[in-house]
């Protein structure tokens, strides 16, 4: 058997050693429907981005990922640069199976999840503005 890092690994026999370790890091297992923009798409997943700095919470429109992206990017541990005006921060990218549905961050690295418990509220229209009348 060929381990991650390329080299033969043999048995006490001398026949390839199936029993191995894995030498690589163990990463999170998404959802099928997470793990690409596509499958987002057809699982009708709701995306949303917010930035680290400002907060601005805004739409992600899909369409616009897969011309931008293609139908096999993903958005998990994606940062871009924020989309508000004046503002030179990072947002990273949450999905929700639907309208009332728990938001998930798509940040699986320890180290770009870092210092979002403690970081900037989400902003919207209505924290702007305040409520509006229905």
């Amino acid at each position: 058997m060929i381990s991650l890092d390329g080299h033969q690994n043999a048995g006490p026999d001398g026949d390839a050693d199936y029993h191995c370790p894995m030498t690589a890091a163990l990463h999170i297992l998404w959802p099928v429907a997470l793990r690409s923009i596509g499958a987002m798409q057809r699982h009708k997943v709701l995306v949303r981005s917010q930035c680290r700095r400002c907060g601005a919470l805004m739409r992600v429109d899909l369409d616009d990922m897969v011309a931008r992206h293609g139908s096999s990017g993903s958005l998990i541990d994606v940062q871009e640069r924020c989309r508000m005006v004046a503002c030179d921060g990072a947002a990273f990218y949450l999905a929700s199976p639907g309208y009332g549905g728990p938001w998930r961050t798509l940040l699986g690295d320890p180290g770009l999840a870092e210092g979002l418990a403690n970081g900037v509220a989400p902003v919207t229209a209505e924290t702007l503005l305040g409520p509006t009348a229905r």
